[in-house]
């Protein structure tokens, strides 16, 4: 938002809902809030619309078919309106999925892979030498031979 122009706080704008996920989720929530009313009774009209409609008498002239026909073109534009409206809530679920996963998670892992590699990098620029301590050998032990055929053959044991 440019800064000639003033911020008005009782409208929500793009800078409100980039703010953080609480403003975004807030202000989800209440459009769903406010359409979700809306949406159960424009399904209920749309219920009773169809009925209406199916009671009206055939007029003169209808085939067997144009009266069906006649009431589905009627009803089809307000049918879309209710499956827009529901879509639009959908969408708008789907929108703020995709933001917290592309533009707050994804910057944390791509940090987190930078920070890895750079990790990597400064090891092999330092003569590849590991911060973990190797394991030290063990003083050579003898090891138990499962067969007594072959123990004769043990140079410890030569005398």
């Amino acid at each position: 938002m440019s800064d000639d122009k003033q911020r008005r706080s009782d409208v929500w704008t793009p800078d409100l809902l980039a703010e953080g996920p609480e403003k975004r989720r807030v202000f989800i929530e209440q459009r769903r809030q406010y359409l979700a009313p809306l949406l159960a009774e424009m399904k209920a009209l749309a219920r009773e619309l169809d009925a209406d409609i199916a009671e009206q008498p055939a007029l003169y002239g209808d085939l067997p078919w144009s009266a069906g026909m006649r009431a589905k073109k009627t009803m089809k534009p307000f049918e879309q309106a209710v499956e827009d409206l529901e879509n639009f809530l959908e969408h708008l679920t789907t929108y703020a999925a995709r933001y917290k996963a592309l533009y707050e998670e994804l910057p944390k892992e791509r940090a987190q892979k930078q920070a890895a590699k750079q990790r990597v990098r400064e090891l092999k620029a330092g003569g590849g030498q590991q911060q973990i301590a190797a394991q030290q050998p063990e003083a050579e032990s003898p090891i138990a031979d499962p067969s007594p055929l072959f123990s004769h053959l043990d140079r410890r044991n030569i005398s």
